[in-house]
């Protein structure tokens, strides 16, 4: 098999990984407990009817519910004076999503002259005679039913010379779930969304507007447009301490591995394992409170630390302090262990002992000969490591109220977004 081949397997192979990812974390989302609904109202002060009416209107708007009705419903009535051919009409609720009350025609027709009318909507139409039909267009903004669903108000219609009286209902609008089957289609945009015309998703870079931060209205903000926002302060802080762990984990492990079980070897391994086994959000905690006692600082983010441009804010920089050095300790405990094993085992290598047996120096067989070996798994390490640098540090930037990626991804799965 030739390289290129293999590269091109290789690179099919990510779309059915990461359609499978998406798939787990959209089933894991769906069934965690949680109403993101709820979530979004919160403590509501209103009668039940209200919360429901908030319930309904921001379960459609987040694409959770959709109405069940017509927009347009079409009836028609002919009349003479034994009575009407309809006598009583049921008007549903609309089903657009930007639809509040559904249009209602009625197409009219009598053998003889008659002034047709609804009670309750101050509607009268004359109809001439000899079938002539004549339409009547309005909306049916007047419900039948009150708030607990119980029928008060049949409007009457009646004609003159029409010895019966019909009876037009007016429902309020009803609603139905989505499935979870039809929202993960939609998000991937191979169904248009309730509301739209066009599918647009995930596969078009469309990410869809947020649950919970809210731009105006009931409308959320633009997915793409928070991790922009927030990027460049992860960004900040996530690069410099990569950067700065991968240097002093390379150099502390350099040092164990050439002063193999000396105090100093023994001492940075203690302290390694007990940085390992140490929870990241509990050492930002210690690092917090060590700096506490130190400086009286907290390094807990204030919002004028993060005012724009916060490129060239200097209280930015100060509150970048302590989660770099978080983050610097979490990063170098694992490399610098990396570092050591694999530099002991190129120092046991036939081919080192050749270059010492010729007389190198051991500067010369650590530094020109092992090192450079011992650097190709670091190496693939390091690379593996450098998407985090967008991913946030979650627990991190939580303990420190730092408003990067992290924070929104804690933040979302908290509200169910």
């Amino acid at each position: 098999m030739s390289m290129s081949t293999y590269a091109l397997r290789r690179i099919l192979y990510i779309i059915p990984t990461l359609l499978g990812i998406t798939v787990f974390s959209f089933i894991l989302i769906s069934l965690s407990p949680g109403d993101p609904v709820q979530i979004r109202i919160g403590l509501f002060k209103g009668e039940q009817t209200e919360y429901e009416d908030k319930y309904h209107d921001i379960a459609v708007e987040i694409g959770m519910e959709k109405k069940i009705g017509e927009d347009i419903q079409e009836f028609q009535i002919e009349m003479t004076d034994a009575g009407f051919s309809k006598d009583e009409i049921t008007v549903v609720g609309p089903s657009g999503k930007n639809t509040q009350y559904a249009t209602v025609i009625l197409t009219l027709k009598s053998d003889k002259q008659r002034n047709f009318t609804i009670q309750g909507y101050d509607l009268s139409v004359l109809v001439p005679a000899y079938n002539e039909p004549v339409e009547l267009e309005f909306q049916a903004d007047e419900n039948s039913f009150n708030k607990e669903g119980e029928l008060i108000t049949p409007y009457n219609y009646t004609a003159t010379g029409v010895s019966e009286v019909g009876q037009m209902i007016v429902k309020e609008p009803k609603y139905e779930k989505i499935g979870v089957v039809m929202r993960y289609f939609q998000w991937l945009g191979l169904a248009p969304k309730y509301g739209e015309k066009y599918p647009s998703g995930v596969l078009e870079g469309d990410f869809g507007r947020s649950w919970h931060w809210i731009e105006t209205g009931l409308k959320g903000k633009r997915i793409t447009d928070l991790i922009v926002s927030r990027m460049w302060y992860t960004l900040f802080l996530t690069t410099p301490a990569f950067v700065i762990s991968t240097i002093l984990a390379t150099v502390i492990g350099v040092v164990q591995a050439t002063r193999q079980y000396s105090w100093w070897d023994k001492g940075v391994t203690l302290a390694s394992l007990v940085g390992y086994s140490m929870p990241t959000f509990w050492l930002a905690k210690l690092v917090m409170l060590a700096s506490f006692y130190m400086f009286d600082f907290t390094g807990a983010t204030q919002a004028s630390a993060f005012q724009e441009p916060f490129i060239i804010n200097p209280t930015f920089y100060l509150y970048l302090i302590l989660p770099t050095i978080t983050l610097v300790l979490t990063g170098l405990v694992f490399l610098a262990r990396l570092t050591r094993s694999q530099l002991l085992d190129i120092l046991r290598q036939d081919y080192i002992v050749t270059a010492r047996a010729k007389g190198l120096s051991e500067r010369s067989v650590i530094y020109k000969h092992a090192f450079r070996n011992a650097l190709l798994p670091i190496i693939t390490v390091v690379g593996m490591s450098l998407p985090g640098l967008l991913g946030g540090a979650v627990m991190t930037e939580g303990v420190f109220g730092y408003p990067g990626l992290g924070t929104i991804f804690l933040t979302s799965s908290l509200q169910r977004d």
